[in-house]
């Protein structure tokens, strides 16, 4: 799995940036907002989320590790794949979409391109609680055990609205600081 890349912009075409890494050119996808300051023949460092499909293996980069964060967090809710995950992050900065669902502001949601009423309404209901405290408006150990916790559960074969229901079920248990083994046990607990 490559986490990270760190080379030259060979080049930027849309939103398809490729970096040469000691003479392999690799073809990353980053959000719109992150293309405006990506120039070509300049170093970069990107943070990588890689999504395998069924015959393509698909790299997103992020200048930020709280963008990749912020990627893999949307994508756990119901309806939203990696490209509206990245639509999202294109059209808002990661702090800008945490304080849209803190404050549930359903219709701002709606303007990125592709995000209908439902699917806004799903964000905010879902990640609500992760970007509730507008004084830590990312908590990332939370999202991070989410996230895991998540994973680890759809692997186990539940679906991906079972496993945020469970999720739900422990989340004062996540913010307490137990650890992720525990809290998996704990969420299939739950689901007897």
């Amino acid at each position: 799995m490559i986490a990270k890349i760190k080379g030259n912009v060979e080049a930027v075409n849309g939103n398809l940036v490729i970096v040469d890494v000691r003479g392999i050119g690799y073809e990353v996808l980053c959000p719109e907002r992150s293309i405006t300051s990506i120039e070509e023949n300049k170093s970069i460092s990107l943070y990588i989320q890689t999504i395998l499909r069924d015959d393509t293996i698909n790299l997103y980069g992020f200048l930020s590790l709280e963008e990749k964060r912020a990627f893999s967090t949307l994508q756990t809710v119901q309806g939203v794949g990696a490209k509206l995950a990245m639509t999202i992050l294109g059209f808002f900065s990661v702090k800008e979409l945490g304080n849209h669902i803190g404050s549930a502001d359903e219709k701002s949601i709606c303007l990125a391109p592709g995000v209908g009423t439902k699917v806004a309404k799903r964000i905010i209901t879902e990640l609500r609680d992760a970007y509730s405290n507008q004084s830590n408006i990312y908590d990332n150990e939370t999202l991070t055990k989410r996230n895991s916790i998540n994973s680890a559960l759809i692997n186990l074969g539940y679906s991906r609205s079972e496993a945020l229901s469970l999720i739900e079920k422990i989340k004062d248990d996540i913010s307490d600081g137990a650890n992720i083994e525990d809290l998996i046990k704990q969420a299939l607990r739950k689901s007897g």
